[in-house]
């Protein structure tokens, strides 16, 4: 691909969004497969993990929460990088740096070392979901912005499946490091992106404009979007809200997903086959899912999928695991919450991008997500407590159903527009 430049700005021209659009669009989907990739590699070979270095639940709650916590550090980092040098660039980088940091996690001789090599791993998938949600809003027009966002959530079940797979290939001759040497197949996503992805239109004119108002010199040196901005005007109400339904989604979703697999072995008794298969079935369930609320999103709107689709996931999580189910019924209830809570984040992505202007945009998206999570990575250690104290995982984990309806209010509270500017 080539592209000119505004002589008077030095700005690249920008590309014609219609044309690239499919482009984009397989780039968001690749880089949160590979998002998935990473952060269900630890659910998956925790019980593995667990074993090998002899530590309790507990221990291993902290090495998922190194992982989060460095997730939220990354936001904090690459959400400015974007407003400032392109979304482009922001997510070439992170995709790049969570890559090579998982496949050496392959390389870890006990917990501290997989703790510390996982926070690594966790500033570069810190903004993944953010910045290619941003961009593929910027891309896209308004009628098609929820639909573009529900494809690009297929990247979780595809990434998810992926990881099943390469459990199930790898691990029984490779071990569970083998898991982490796949994850590190991300590199080719970013090097993808690098060469046959162009730069946000939005983001290319909102430079043209800057430089074109400012001129020269003077253009160089306006000063970047900055965190304290989100704190200004109508910024602060909007974030804080943003924050609210990303943490409470976050919360519900990150923790059921962390220590599901565990649970199924150590509460239901399932083999390393029967969890892969009933993880696998899940995660099938969610591309149709997500097929099918992509016609619905953009017609019901994008605050209103969110705000249903939470409240009625609250219901079945609890639905499914706070009574004592026989084995098909628990499978069947487990499907009927994979895809309510499925649905919730069809349009997710594009509804918090849409909530801020273009020179915070990513900023303001990355850092209510790196918030959540911020909040949300001490729910897996506090799980592995609680269901210490309980002698419940399955317990501990169906409290979390709360957490799905504030995320229904946050959402009710919180305006919708189709506004990019």
């Amino acid at each position: 691909m080539t592209t000119t430049t505004i002589p008077a700005a030095g700005v690249p021209a920008v590309a014609d969004a219609g044309h690239h659009r499919g482009r984009v669009l397989g780039a968001a989907i690749a880089g949160y497969a590979f998002d998935g990739v990473d952060l269900m590699v630890i659910a998956l070979t925790l019980p593995l993990v667990l074993k090998e270095f002899s530590i309790s639940m507990v221990q291993g709650g902290i090495i998922v929460t190194a992982m989060l916590l460095g997730a939220v550090l990354g936001g904090f980092i690459f959400g400015p990088i974007a407003d400032k040098f392109g979304r482009k660039k922001a997510l070439v980088w992170c995709i790049a740096w969570f890559g090579i940091t998982t496949g050496l996690g392959g390389l870890a001789q006990d917990a501290t070392q997989l703790a510390v090599l996982r926070f690594l791993a966790g500033l570069g998938l810190g903004a993944e979901w953010s910045l290619g949600a941003t961009m593929l809003a910027e891309t896209y027009p308004a009628d098609k912005r929820g639909k573009a966002n529900s494809y690009m959530q297929m990247g979780w079940p595809l990434g998810f499946i992926f990881a099943l797979a390469c459990q199930y290939l790898l691990v029984p001759s490779y071990g569970w490091r083998a898991m982490y040497f796949a994850g590190s197949l991300a590199v080719l996503v970013a090097l993808y992106i690098q060469f046959f992805v162009p730069e946000s239109p939005v983001w290319l004119k909102a430079q043209a404009a800057k430089k074109a108002g400012l001129g020269g010199a003077a253009a160089a040196a306006a000063p970047s979007a900055k965190l304290s901005d989100l704190f200004r005007g109508t910024n602060l109400k909007t974030f804080l809200y943003a924050v609210i339904i990303c943490t409470s989604a976050l919360m519900a979703y990150w923790g059921v997903n962390t220590w599901l697999p565990t649970l199924l072995v150590k509460e239901r008794g399932m083999g390393p086959k029967d969890v892969s298969t009933f993880l696998m079935a899940l995660n099938i369930v969610s591309l149709p899912v997500y097929f099918i609320a992509s016609f619905i999103v953009d017609k019901i709107g994008k605050r209103m999928m969110i705000i249903v689709s939470a409240a009625i996931s609250a219901l079945s999580l609890y639905g499914w695991l706070g009574f004592g189910w026989d084995a098909q019924v628990f499978f069947i209830l487990g499907l009927v919450h994979w895809a309510t809570a499925t649905a919730m984040w069809a349009g997710f992505g594009a509804y918090l991008a849409e909530q801020f202007p273009t020179n915070i945009r990513a900023v303001g998206v990355a850092s209510s997500f790196s918030v959540g999570r911020g909040v949300m990575s001490f729910v897996p250690m506090a799980l592995g407590a609680a269901a210490t104290a309980t002698a419940s995982l399955t317990t501990a984990i169906g409290y979390l159903a709360v957490f799905y309806f504030v995320a229904a209010i946050g959402a009710y509270l919180l305006r919708e527009t189709a506004d990019l500017g």
